[in-house]
């Protein structure tokens, strides 16, 4: 019964040999990028399936199962920081950068919220004084 699906003597031809390698590369190389490490910070918040999206000398900037995050590596366990090449130094003054940064980019955005609303108000004031002149009375 077997029999009539094998042909005895023949061998796979070498089509089939690579196709079937193939296979087995694709199969292995997208279980690897499907699911993520799992990581736990030291203040034990919780990443499921992180995929790493940028690495910098203070943080990582990862994705995970329920978004995106950027965590600074003296958060991580000692074997995650020893992978990233964290050095506290260069982490200290890239956070420092980082902060400086931040506070020059809110004092923007606040001077940005000003104007808009400075603009707002007067075109409130200039559509009120257009709405009274086409109300007002013809003398």
């Amino acid at each position: 019964m077997h029999r009539s699906l094998l042909i005895s003597g023949a061998l796979p031809d070498k089509l089939t040999i690579v196709k079937a390698l193939l296979l087995v590369f694709a199969l292995a190389l997208g279980s690897t990028s499907v699911f993520g490490e799992d990581w736990t910070t030291t203040d034990g918040t919780k990443y499921q399936n992180v995929k790493i999206i940028r690495v910098e000398d203070d943080a990582v900037t990862i994705l995970y199962k329920d978004g995106g995050a950027l965590i600074f590596l003296y958060k991580l366990p000692p074997a995650l920081q020893q992978r990233f090449d964290y050095d506290p130094v260069k982490a200290k003054a890239a956070m420092e950068a980082r902060a400086k940064a931040d506070a020059e980019n809110a004092k923007e955005l606040q001077r940005e919220m000003e104007q808009a609303e400075k603009l707002k108000r007067e075109q409130q004031i200039a559509d009120a004084n257009a709405k009274n002149q086409t109300n007002a009375p013809a003398k």
